[in-house]
């Protein structure tokens, strides 16, 4: 499929929900030929911080990947999940598998009023936006360019604070409230800085989900919830979600773990969350080396069906080929259900692509 067919697809899903509207199915592969083999970094400042690196990284893999159907190639400006927290002041580590943030609270307690402030001096900050800036000068419109994940705010005042947060919510809701409010605006100036950069390259609108807008969206999240009651979610956290997804526009909401799902038809109530990515927390996917979790399980087809009956659409990342059948059938209809796996050889991709097309997706 032509990328111009794809983009046009992909601005499809984010339209209303409409009945005959079919599935969305990203295949990736391998090319099939010999692979480009990427270089091992010298260190872990190489690995986080060069640009040059990634770059080399990034271009390897695109050589090696078969990006079937409605798969895109998308460059994730990874700095780990949440970085504003270390834009806060947070400090952060960098380790083999991703950058940590946390550890040290630096807010000590409630006695004085908080303002947060994003760091544009922080060397994390200067990295971020040196390597958006040259992996969209060097896109040249064959991928696309993400927002590096700024994180989810409750998430990030979590690095800030500590365990104590939980706490905190019930001695001081208040000053958590104002401090998340403060977040929620830093967040939202953070954003737009980082979209202002790829619009003007003309790179789209992307985020670590494979997704493409032609206006700003972005993957919100609040991963502590797991650790709070229906009542506080609906206290703290879903006024936040609200407040930002409104100011973005268009949203996917992370549902990780099945500990949120007690939260779920409070997220189906907001009007701006367009879909809910459902993610198995209890083992992480890793869809490059093809390690799959259970995605047509009774618990997860029941939050399909529930997220498409109140109007909203699905995504799934790292969905084992086996089960895309399963999926589809077992919610009833493929409508508004986007699904990103990844197949051993690019035959089994094939194959799949022409089950898919001749079934559940409408081109």
């Amino acid at each position: 499929m032509e990328k111009q067919a794809k983009v046009e697809r992909h601005r499809r899903f984010w339209q209303p929900l409409q009945k005959g509207e079919g599935g969305y199915l990203a295949v990736l592969s391998p090319m099939g030929s010999t692979p480009v083999i990427p270089p091992q970094p010298s260190s872990l400042e190489e690995q986080w911080l060069s640009v040059s690196y990634r770059m080399k990284v990034m271009e390897s893999s695109i050589a090696n990947t078969y990006y079937g159907l409605d798969a895109i190639p998308n460059q994730f400006v990874n700095f780990g999940p949440g970085v504003h927290a270390a834009l806060l002041g947070a400090p952060y580590q960098l380790t083999k598998d991703s950058i940590w943030f946390g550890g040290e609270p630096i807010i000590k307690d409630w006695d004085t009023p908080i303002t947060l402030k994003t760091n544009t001096s922080h060397e994390l900050y200067t990295a971020i936006e040196n390597h958006t800036r040259t992996f969209c000068a060097a896109s040249k419109g064959r991928y696309f360019v993400s927002t590096t994940d700024i994180g989810g705010q409750y998430d990030v005042l979590y690095s800030l604070r500590g365990e104590e947060l939980l706490i905190d919510m019930l001695e001081y809701p208040n000053e958590v409230i104002a401090a998340e409010e403060n977040l929620n605006r830093e967040f939202v100036e953070y954003f737009n800085t980082l979209c202002k950069i790829t619009g003007d390259a003309n790179c789209g609108y992307t985020g670590w989900m494979p997704i493409v807008s032609d206006t700003p969206w972005y993957p919100i999240q609040c991963d502590m919830s797991v650790m709070i009651s229906p009542k506080m979610f609906e206290k703290f956290v879903l006024p936040s979600l609200d407040w930002v997804s409104t100011k973005i526009g268009r949203t996917i909401y992370h549902l990780d773990g099945a500990e949120q799902i007690q939260h779920l038809d409070m997220l189906l109530s907001l009007k701006h969350i367009h879909a809910i990515q459902w993610t198995m927390s209890s083992k992480r996917d890793d869809v490059n080396k093809g390690e799959y979790t259970n995605y047509d399980d009774e618990m997860s087809i029941d939050i399909y069906r529930r997220t498409i009956a109140a109007g909203k659409k699905v995504v799934l990342i790292g969905v084992n080929p086996t089960q895309v059948a399963n999926i589809y059938n077992r919610v009833g209809s493929s409508d508004g259900i986007f699904i990103l796996t990844y197949c051993p050889t690019r035959k089994q991709a094939d194959e799949l692509i022409d089950h898919a097309t001749k079934n559940w997706v409408k081109l």
